[in-house]
C-alpha cells in the first residue's frame, strides 16, 4: 500500500422481506408537509383495496389526516378512535411525518345473559 494513501473498503448489507398489500396495516397519519398527500395516499389504497379504509381529514396543528381501517372503526366509533390517534402522534411527529400505526382492538363483553332450553 502506498504511503499517506487509506485502504477503501465498501460493506452491503440486504434485507428482503415480503410486501404485503395493503402496505399499511390498521392506519395512517399525515402530517401537514409529510412527501405524500392524503388525498393521493387515499386514491391509491382505494385502488388497491376498494373499501377498506376511511380517509378522515382533522383539523390539527401538525396532522392534516387519518387514514383508518373501515373495520377497526366499526369497532371503535371515530370519535373516540381518531382523538386517541392524535393524542398519542402528536407527541412523536412532525409535519413532515407518516406514521404508520397498528392496532390491537380486543371486544370484551360481560354480563350477557341467555335463557336456556
Amino acid at each position: 500500500m502506498e504511503r499517506g494513501r487509506a485502504k477503501r473498503m465498501a460493506k452491503l448489507n440486504m434485507r428482503f422481506t415480503h410486501f404485503q398489500l395493503p402496505p399499511i396495516q390498521d392506519a395512517l397519519i399525515i402530517g401537514k408537509k409529510a412527501p405524500v398527500g392524503p388525498n393521493s395516499v387515499a386514491r391509491a389504497f382505494q385502488a388497491m383495496v376498494p373499501g377498506v379504509y376511511r380517509l378522515i381529514h382533522v383539523k390539527h396543528p401538525t396532522i392534516e389526516a387519518v387514514l383508518v381501517r373501515e373495520s377497526d372503526l366499526r369497532k371503535v366509533p371515530q370519535k373516540i378512535l381518531v382523538p386517541y390517534l392524535l393524542q398519542q402522534a402528536e407527541a412523536i411527529m412532525d409535519e413532515t411525518d407518516a406514521l404508520h400505526v397498528s392496532l390491537n382492538i380486543e371486544i370484551i363483553v360481560e354480563g350477557t345473559e341467555f335463557e336456556l332450553p
